[in-house]
């Protein structure tokens, strides 16, 4: 498949995320760091196909695609990426994915089906509230996974609860900080390594691993985000924060 974007080290496809993996060279990735659709928008199983997004002040057709999965078909998509994780994966490398705590248990148990093992978990305090019943949602998990036994971090100063305000109105609905995705590609790998993102959306994961020296791949099914996301590489990053 040709890439959609590619220069200096950092590429972009459009496409499935699982089509385009079976075409990446095995053991050529020190790092997966992603953001997968949490497929969580409802209490009720059977709501999903009512509410077809967990953000219920945007309109169905403005959200984007695979957020209105059931629990099944998140299960089904995220084995088949963990699969792929293990096989693109350099052993004794991290795997680290973003998720809320409706489907927290889903995804961790997805990927210890494909013989990866839990290291911990890490969380996101985004600094403001956000929906919630009773208690109001401040923090998003962030699963950690390792290919066999994890390789020794590479930074000793961070903590397993990160504080980076989260980003409303950006150029993604679930958009994360350059910063903090720059703090968590500097523990798991080295200059020059090369990072994986499989749910790229608006490219951040790419910004930040440009920002500190590293190769990255990007996969995106939306074309509108693979614009937007070679867009800002085209723009530059300085060290986590880009450049207008």
């Amino acid at each position: 498949m040709e890439p959609y974007y590619s220069e200096n080290g950092i590429t972009i496809f459009h496409g499935d995320c699982l089509e385009v993996a079976d075409g990446l060279e095995s053991d050529s990735v020190n790092l997966i760091l992603t953001d997968p659709p949490y497929s969580s928008g409802t209490r009720r199983e059977g709501a999903k196909g009512v509410r077809k997004s967990m953000n219920r002040e945007t309109a169905d057709d403005a959200w984007f695609g695979t957020d209105c999965l059931t629990t099944n078909g998140f299960l089904w998509l995220m084995r088949g990426c963990a699969r792929e994780w293990r096989r693109l994966l350099k052993p004794h490398s991290h795997i680290l994915s973003f998720i809320d705590w409706r489907m927290n248990p889903a995804l961790a148990g997805a990927i210890e089906t494909a013989d990866l093992r839990q290291s911990g978990v890490v969380v996101w305090d985004k600094m403001m509230i956000g929906m919630g019943a009773c208690f109001r949602n401040q923090h998003e998990f962030i699963l950690h996974f390792t290919y066999g036994v994890g390789r020794e971090p590479f930074r000793r100063d961070c903590p397993n609860v990160l504080r980076y305000p989260a980003i409303r109105g950006g150029l993604h609905d679930c958009e994360k900080p350059v910063d903090l995705l720059s703090k968590l590609i500097e523990v798991t790998t080295d200059a020059g390594e090369t990072v994986c993102d499989f749910f790229a959306g608006s490219g951040s994961t790419l910004v930040a691993a440009k920002a500190v020296g590293r190769c990255a791949i990007g996969i995106e099914s939306e074309e509108r985000y693979c614009e937007i996301a070679a867009n800002r590489l085209r723009q530059g990053v300085l060290f986590g924060s880009e450049v207008a």
